[in-house]
């Protein structure tokens, strides 16, 4: 009996960490409204950004996925109707032909895209 109730303890402990550290590291991100870059509909609840987590496709809505020659390889950020911003080394060398930009949505090749009409790769 003892010993049934130590496991019962142990297993009590376990769930009430997992989820007390869960719900204690989770984090609300929401927008000023005020800003001149607008807000995405819903605010966001993460708990982490590392292996990532599911976001539901109004949360993050200037997050685009850039694919080259068909294959999702990069995330960029909306800077304006005309503008994506992602890092160098996914653009260098390639043909505007080449990359499609995806927005508005969590999964890959889907949402409204456009094919780059320029690319510019700061010089340094």
């Amino acid at each position: 009996m003892k010993f049934a109730c130590n496991k019962l303890m142990i297993i009590f402990y376990a769930v009430f960490q997992l989820v007390f550290i869960r719900s204690s590291q989770q984090h609300i991100y929401t927008c000023d409204s005020d800003t001149a870059c607008g807000c995405s509909l819903n605010s966001v609840y993460i708990s982490r950004i590392a292996g990532g987590e599911t976001a539901w496709a109004t949360t993050w809505g200037w997050a685009v996925s850039i694919s080259i020659r068909g294959i999702s390889l990069c995330g960029g950020s909306i800077l304006s109707s005309s503008w994506i911003l992602t890092a160098a080394h996914c653009v260098s060398g390639v043909s505007t032909s080449q990359v499609t930009v995806y927005a508005g949505s969590n999964t890959k090749f889907a949402g409204q895209s456009r094919v780059a009409t320029s690319i510019t790769v700061h010089p340094s």
